[in-house]
Order: C-alpha cells, then structure tokens, then sequence
C-alpha cells in the first residue's frame, strides 16, 4: 500500500487543555511522529487570552514533533477554525478530530489510508460521528468550505452533509473504526455563550433555523424532517485553488494555470 500523505487536525481552547494534551500524546503514541499535527488554539469569547494556558501550550507543542499551535486571539467559530486546518496543512487529505475524542486504536491511521486507497472518496465521517472525520482540499474547496456564517459552533456538520451530497449527489460516506470514539465532554465549556442542548451556542442554532425550511420535497439530513436551504451557498476561499496549482512557481516559474476550480 502507498503512503498516502495526511495531516491531523485538532481544535481546542483554555478549558480542555488536559484532554487535548493526553488525545496528542496519545496518537504520538499509536501513530509515531511522521506527519504533521495542526493544533487550532481558540480564544474565549469576551475574554483576554490567558498568557500561562499561552504558554503552558507552545511549551507542550514545542516538545511534540511536528506538532504545530496556531492561536487565536480572540473566539472564532468552528466552521472557521476548520477550513484553517485544511488551508494551512500541506496535504491533500486531513484527519480532523475533536479534542475531547478517545484515541485507542494504533492503526488508525493505516486503516484510513487503505480506505483513501482502495475507495478514492474525499469525504467521510467515522463511526458516524463529526468527532471525526477526513477530507480533501479539493473537495472543501469545490464545497465551498465550512459555513462561516455560523458564527459559533454546532450546526455547521449537518450544514456540510447537506452541501456534500447536494454537489455530490450521493450519500455522505461512513466508516467504521474500532479504538476511536467521542469523548463528549461538553461539560469543558466557554463561559461567555448562551447555550442549548450540549452546551452548543444558540446562536447558531437560530443561524441554521433562518439557513433551512421544512421541505417534504427537500433532504433529511441526520434522521430529521426533510429540509431545503435558503440562503445561497457562497464560495468563501474563491483563490484557494489557484494558490494550490501555482505554488511550485515560488521555486522556479514554469507556467501559470489561472483556473480557480
């Protein structure tokens, strides 16, 4: 089998930061250290950044090899946070995983490339379950990314499965791994947030209800009632892919495709 190049990404901030430790020693552990871990380090809203958790995690990421923090210095929403693991990874595929998911399993990783291998897909959840889930560039960009008009978090997994399988015209694909689970801590909170079910902002479940209307003609998404979207689906990273193909320029120019798809 080829070895297909992956990245791993993590999202997290100041109130989990015992459990993303242990989830990163953990696949340092299974995994080894040949691919890159990209660790989204997120703000609390309304609130300043506290320099001993800031320091406490470069000092951790700095004894993980490859492991690379990326802090924010104010809360930005998980739809952003994500298509910043994708747009800065240098790979093609990214394993992206929630900070409070239980990591057992040593093959993981072998098992997912074999899948890439052997399917070819570009998208699919695990254990049916957006804890976890890979994904290409390509196809988030043909998306057109995480919507980050969902301004906190929650909503934005359904709001993709929507997306994917109205581009794709086919279901959204899950695989099923053993050792690897949601660890569903959603007691680890931010403060600053009016929440609902799971400690999920509000906000963004009164984003998606403006987002959707009920549509018998429409899609069920995650067993609900079939829904149509609203508002228009926007391309919001339109130069991404014409980054991508002309990259290799910066060496040495040979010639320009100006395409954005």
């Amino acid at each position: 089998m080829s070895d297909i190049p992956i990245s791993i990404g993590i999202v997290t901030f100041k109130e989990r930061k015992e459990i993303v430790q242990k989830l990163i020693k953990d696949i340092r552990l299974h995994e080894g250290d040949d691919f890159d871990i990209l660790l989204m380090i997120n703000g609390n809203n309304e609130e300043e950044v506290d320099e001993t958790y800031r320091t406490e995690m470069l000092n951790f990421c700095s004894n993980i090899k490859k492991c690379y923090p990326f802090f924010f210095p104010e809360f930005k929403s998980l739809s952003k946070l994500w298509n910043n693991i994708v747009l800065f990874s240098k790979t093609e595929y990214n394993f992206i995983i929630c900070d409070d998911v239980i990591y057992k399993n040593p093959n993981i990783l072998k098992i997912i490339k074999k899948i890439i291998e052997e399917t070819k897909i570009e998208m699919f959840k695990i254990n049916n379950e957006f804890s976890h889930f890979v994904l290409t560039k390509t196809i988030l960009h043909k998306i057109g990314y995480f919507d980050e008009r969902l301004l906190a978090y929650g909503e934005e997994d359904a709001d993709m499965i929507y997306r994917y399988q109205e581009y794709t015209k086919t279901g959204f694909a899950n695989v099923n791994l053993p050792g690897i689970y949601n660890g569903a801590r959603y007691d680890l909170k931010n403060k600053h947030t009016e929440n609902h079910i799971h400690n999920k902002p509000t906000v963004n479940r009164k984003i998606a209800e403006l987002m959707y209307k009920e549509d018998k003609d429409g899609m069920s998404i995650m067993g609900g009632s079939p829904i149509k979207k609203k508002w228009e689906n926007i391309q919001q990273y339109p130069y991404e892919m014409f980054v991508n193909k002309n990259k290799h320029n910066i060496k040495k120019f040979t010639s320009l495709d100006i395409s954005y798809e």
